[in-house]
């Protein structure tokens, strides 16, 4: 019910900001920004007095047409304290170059820089969802294929699974750090619940909802997490230091899921948290499962600093 009464309050804003970002309008290859870059460029220009993060180059094209056989749309959900440029400003364009059509919002907050993702993941839920809708139909298309970083996997594993009829509108779930099992892992949760200071922690209500153990990864956790029809993959990395307990590093043991763990792919890797998001192995990790039809060698590197 709770769920209800916050759709019907943001069905009129999802509406409208969903129309707001504006297609980009020069031709492509676009610029990709590594990780180093777009800590560089949003600190530049926060001493500039900007506020909002600007959408990465090639993404919310809506004028745009694939050149990849069977595509459908990509839509890209960020993390927490996340803003559509700090995440997506390497995988945005690659994918865009790649001949995707892609498309991102940002939920949980505002697009203000690192101001994303904070708020409840119940709320973010509906926000999402109302976002999603808009969007879809302002492109009249039937299927997308969901990419989220950390916070933003989860709430894509979550409302297909939770939503019939959102995920009939979805072909693919890629989820990319993303602690589904929860952050901190077992261990830590015990802990916070043995100390009774969950609920007290001086943290935005998303990190509450992200530990494990929560209300909110128990129900997306409470048997299977696919949706039959729905192709899933899920990349992970051993040096994450937010997901990489055991239970995060395969996320979804359940048939029919590709769960990549960076190092098994490319020993070199020493991608982080958000590097996985900078990572050329990454990237084309999704390439490969999103277009089947041309099998692109994987790329190897260290990319800690990508």
């Amino acid at each position: 019910m709770r769920l209800r009464r916050i759709a019907l309050g943001l069905t009129a804003f999802a509406l409208c900001t969903a129309g707001t970002s504006v297609a980009a309008a020069e031709p492509g290859p676009y610029p990709t920004a590594t990780w180093q870059q777009v800590q560089d460029a949003e600190a530049r220009w926060a001493q500039e007095g900007k506020v909002e993060a600007p959408t990465p180059p090639g993404v919310n094209r809506y004028d745009c047409t694939s050149t990849v056989p069977g595509a459908v749309p990509v839509v890209l959900l960020h993390g927490f304290a996340g803003d559509e440029y700090r995440a997506w400003g390497y995988l945005g364009p690659a994918l865009a170059n790649a001949g995707l059509c892609v498309y991102s919002f940002s939920y949980g907050g505002s697009n203000a820089m690192q101001g994303g993702g904070n708020g409840p993941l119940a709320d973010s839920a509906v926000e999402i969802e109302q976002k999603l809708t808009a969007l879809t139909t302002r492109l009249g298309v039937a299927k997308v294929d969901l990419i989220g970083h950390s916070e933003g996997g989860i709430m894509a594993q979550y409302l297909v699974k939770t939503h019939p009829e959102l995920a009939r509108g979805v072909r693919s779930v890629t989820t990319i750090s993303s602690p589904t099992r929860g952050a901190l892992g077992d261990l830590g949760a015990t802990l916070l619940n043995a100390a009774g200071v969950r609920d007290e922690l001086p943290v935005p209500p998303a990190v509450k909802d992200l530990l494990a153990g929560s209300a909110f990864l128990n129900e997306l956790n409470s048997g299977p997490i696919t949706v039959p029809g729905i192709a899933y993959t899920t990349i992970s990395s051993r040096f994450d230091p937010i997901a990489a307990f055991a239970q995060n590093l395969a996320p979804i043991p359940e048939p029919s899921v590709d769960n990549y763990v960076l190092q098994n792919v490319c020993p070199s890797s020493k991608a982080g948290h958000n590097g996985t998001v900078f990572s050329p192995t990454t990237a084309t990790l999704i390439l490969n499962a999103l277009d089947p039809t041309t099998v692109r060698p994987i790329p190897c590197q260290d990319d800690s600093t990508s």
